[in-house]
């Protein structure tokens, strides 16, 4: 195969192969591919372009990351039809929450390309054939990815690793300790397969090998939280981040300079060195290719928006001022000649997201499809991950102070990497000091749930509600007991022996 198929392979993850990914429609068991169909490398490109086109299916709507309205940064509005959000929101999600299926069929819809491709594995000599290698490594690591995703969702899923077809009523639930092993050897496993950094291609948009590295360290962050609280691996996530970060140039890894410039579409910005994970979405080629939770679903009704995701007033008024707040708020909209503040909105006063609505002389209040990159993680969110591990593991070092710092300082609008002792920390609690610059620095992304649940911290955010929440109070429950979401009611009715 010639390296020349890898470059071209980005393109074809954008423009080809549809008909190739599977129908969500179809029972999660239905997934044998025949080996015959699959034994060439023209097939395995095409089968994980089929991949992508589910990976990104899975990650263009909201619904995606429906549990995550229960953090404390991100909330929506307090009628129309988002009642599923509101669910989230107010703590009171059921199997029957609306839009909650799509947070848990299309992530099996990759895990079954994933396992096909897997399944063939011995199909191709991987020995010296890096593109090969990479080709696998990447289903491994979205499996992983996947398989991630719905644990931290729904808890213990099922967990499927093959194609054989099974029967709804032979579907298990599996242990939290097993899924958490299985995604572990699938990012070990893709490491060990994936280049350095993609030839020919912008950013990670693909994984390398450090993004499987880093989602490592995210997943043993985790896994010495809740709900298994091994503590033995926040110094495993904190060795694990470190790897990355010392080998970031080699992966293409770095902070940009300005914050500010991750939420614009122009291409110079799009495919950043900040991308250690994420989807370059491209909405000139189609909807099925844009993004489909940015734009329009940040804005109200009164500039003709579909509120469907705001930022919560309490959170907002606590953010420290400066620049990274302008980075990740926007406080004013122009519509038809004027200028409205969010507090003169009347249909619900919200501060909005400049993560979500992007700038509006790139993407109008009227578009509900973008280009916006999805920044499933962001260098910034690893060097933190680090500081916190180092911190949480009992340790201290000159090293994790200056991860915590690089980021301290584009928040204030400084050179992350010159020192500055006007906001430079080398003392104090360090894990708690990057668990709050976490808060701040990825407000807004659907990273704040996780972060509050596996520090078991839901309820002390929640308490900060603003009375000014047109939502209103919280009425569910705000302890451990209802973190996960109930698995979709189709799939119980299908499969009920998955009801707990």
């Amino acid at each position: 195969m010639k390296t020349l198929r890898i470059k071209n392979i980005f393109l074809i993850l954008l423009t080809t192969l549809i008909a190739m990914s599977c129908n969500l429609e179809e029972d999660l068991s239905d997934a044998k591919l025949d080996p015959s169909a699959l034994n060439s490398p023209e097939a395995l490109e095409a089968a994980v372009a089929g991949m992508y086109r589910q990976f990104e299916e899975v990650n263009k709507w909201n619904q995606c990351w429906i549990r995550s309205y229960g953090g404390d940064d991100v909330t929506t509005h307090s009628g129309l039809n988002k009642q599923g959000f509101r669910d989230s929101d107010k703590m009171v999600m059921t199997s029957l929450t609306a839009g909650i299926g799509l947070s848990y069929g299309p992530p099996y819809g990759v895990i079954k390309e994933a396992n096909n491709i897997i399944a063939n594995e011995d199909n191709f000599s991987t020995g010296d054939d890096e593109n090969i290698n990479a080709l696998l490594g990447e289903a491994y690591f979205l499996r992983a990815y996947n398989y991630f995703h719905l644990t931290r969702v729904f808890g213990k899923v099922p967990l499927i690793l093959s194609t054989d077809i099974l029967d709804n009523v032979n579907l298990e639930r599996a242990e939290l300790i097993e899924i958490y092993t299985q995604i572990e050897s699938d990012l070990l496993k893709a490491e060990s397969l994936l280049p350095d950094k993609y030839p020919g291609v912008p950013a990670a948009i693909r994984p390398n090998n450090g993004s499987a590295r880093a989602y490592l360290a995210k997943l043993y962050m985790h896994w010495a939280g809740w709900p298994l609280k091994d503590n033995s691996k926040y110094a495993m996530a904190a060795s694990s981040a470190k790897t990355v970060i010392d080998n970031a140039t080699a992966h293409g890894f770095a902070l940009v300079p300005d914050m500010g410039t991750l939420w614009s579409i122009a291409d110079e910005n799009r495919f950043n060195s900040e991308i250690v994970f994420g989807l370059g979405h491209a909405q000139p080629l189609g909807n099925q290719f844009a993004n489909r939770h940015t734009g329009r679903l940040g804005y109200p009704g009164d500039v003709q928006g579909w509120s469907e995701n705001f930022a919560e007033i309490a959170f907002f008024e606590d953010f420290p001022e400066g620049k990274r707040k302008e980075d990740t708020y926007r406080t004013e909209v122009e519509f038809r000649g004027e200028t409205i503040n969010w507090k003169d909105f009347e249909n619900e006063s919200h501060p909005l997201f400049l993560k979500v609505t992007g700038y509006q002389n790139e993407i109008s209040t009227t578009n509900s499809v973008t280009s916006m990159t999805t920044y499933n993680m962001r260098y910034a969110d690893l060097l933190l991950y680090y500081a916190e591990a180092i911190g949480r593991s009992g340790g201290t070092s000159p090293d994790a102070w200056e991860a915590l710092n690089k980021v301290r300082r584009r928040a204030h609008g400084l050179p992350v990497n010159t020192p500055d002792a006007s906001v430079d920390l080398t003392s104090g609690d360090l894990a708690e000091l990057a668990y709050m610059e976490r808060k701040w620095e990825l407000a807004g992304e659907f990273k704040r749930w996780d972060d509050l649940t596996r520090m078991e911290r839901v309820a002390q955010a929640l308490a900060n509600r603003s009375s000014e929440e047109l939502v209103g109070p919280i009425t569910g429950d705000t302890s451990p007991s209802n973190y996960f979401a109930e698995i979709p009611e189709e799939e119980l009715i299908t499969s009920p022996q998955l009801r707990e």
